[in-house]
């Protein structure tokens, strides 16, 4: 009996990952799907609240076709939320597909938690039919690398003072009237990829004189109505 005790224990699974130290193990769970990652949760004692040091938040298509198989709709927003409340570590990058299981009454407190939360990486997608209004308190992220936003309203508020690590922007936007691009560009002292699509057919206000006297410019895609250009 204790031969056969001791055989067993030696070919028995090991576990190799519980007992990495919490960076490795929160690098391998942003790797997953985020449905995924909370789910590994239930794994064991050892994994229970592991994913609450995420630092990566993609809630895309796939996470929202997952949500509306186990939850009503009405309850995604609270779900995300919920997420939200029980994240303990820095948060580096983060995507919203805004969609109609939406309210975008919700944006503004999810982005009000980002900005304390070191965000570098943020990605709005807009699908409602009228421009989302963005929050001021996205203007107040200032650790911002990378910034994409699709169908909103674009106008910084007067308090806004630039994107000071800023490398890549990605607007499909409309402008407020009153924007001054020249402005903006020169508060994005380290902005090297720029490309716009302005939702205004006048547009106007964007003009491709703006954007060539930004000499940090490595990549710059101006796209109005439906000609696109490029600007080396």
């Amino acid at each position: 009996m204790e031969l056969t005790h001791r055989k067993a224990s030696k070919f028995a699974p090991q576990d190799f990952i519980s007992n990495r130290p919490d960076n490795v193990i929160t690098n391998i769970l942003d790797r997953l799907p985020l449905q995924d990652a909370v789910r590994t949760d239930v794994l064991s004692k050892k994994w229970r609240s592991k994913w609450t040091m995420l630092s990566q938040l993609v809630f895309d298509d796939d996470f929202f076709k997952y949500l509306s198989k186990t939850e009503c709709e009405n309850n995604h927003a609270r779900i995300i939320s919920k997420i939200f409340r029980q994240l303990r570590g820095s948060i580096t990058k983060f995507v919203l597909i805004i969609g109609d299981t939406l309210d975008v009454k919700h944006i503004k407190p999810w982005i009000l938690f980002l900005s304390r939360k070191g965000i570098k990486d943020l990605t709005l997608k807009n699908r409602h039919r009228t421009l989302l209004n963005l929050p001021t308190h996205l203007f107040s992220c200032v650790e911002l690398k990378h910034l994409k936003l699709n169908y909103c309203y674009f106008n910084p508020p007067p308090t806004f003072h630039g994107f000071p690590n800023l490398l890549s922007l990605d607007l499909c936007v409309g402008f407020e009237e009153d924007f001054e691009l020249r402005e903006f560009l020169a508060r994005c002292p380290l902005l090297e990829n720029l490309i716009i699509n302005d939702y205004f057919e006048e547009g106007k206000v964007v003009r491709v004189t703006d954007i060539a006297k930004n000499q940090n410019l490595k990549s710059k895609l101006l796209k109005s109505s439906l000609t696109f250009v490029h600007i080396c």
